[in-house]
């Protein structure tokens, strides 16, 4: 059963402004993919520590969540700053560290793709199903050598894929702000 808290105004007024930040460092972020590593890593930590602190404020303001949730938005937010902060402060390491992460996610979604396309042979999945399932895979494994050969190219991936994933975070806080309503688990 899902229940509606509203959003106090000073909360709602956050979420859109922070959305609305959120969303020029990632247009940013797609409109400049050469700038530099560094650069995108710091405008990508930017981003963190604003959708940090939406989330401390998110769990300050939001009455009408439980208390283990508030706590959980305060403490998942700060995690969040402070993971922004380390970004700032060790950019080329944390784009490094990223590039590597998308590598081996890619790798490991090939070949659970692959798994998945031949087990589904079992299980009267039709051929055209399996053998987009068996392609995904393999294009996901090699795009995952390409990265692990090409860090420039696993720079752009990542920037592309983080700008767009924050874009959507960020039009998803504006909608909040907007409608000042967030669904909520209602208590057992």
């Amino acid at each position: 059963m899902k229940a509606e808290a509203i959003s106090p105004k000073g909360l709602q007024i956050a979420k859109f402004v922070l959305g609305v930040i959120v969303i020029g460092l990632s247009l940013s972020v797609m409109a400049e993919p050469g700038a530099g590593v560094a650069l995108l890593v710091f405008l990508l930590s930017i981003t963190l520590l604003v959708l940090g602190i939406e989330r401390v404020i998110a769990g300050i303001g939001l009455a009408g969540l439980r208390k283990s949730s508030r706590i959980g938005n305060i403490i998942l937010g700060g995690l969040t700053i402070a993971l922004g902060i380390a970004v700032i402060s060790f950019p080329l390491f944390a784009a490094g560290f990223l590039i590597l992460m998308l590598a081996i996610g890619l790798l490991f979604m090939g070949i659970a793709r692959i798994l998945y396309g031949i087990a589904a042979s079992r299980r009267n999945a039709s051929q055209w199903s399996r053998a987009f399932a068996i392609g995904v895979g393999i294009l996901s494994i090699a795009i995952s050598f390409m990265v692990f050969a090409s860090p420039l190219l696993g720079a752009f991936l990542l920037t592309l894929i983080l700008a767009i994933n924050l874009l959507i975070l960020g039009i998803e806080s504006i909608a909040h702000g907007i409608s000042g309503r967030k669904h909520v688990s209602a208590p057992d």
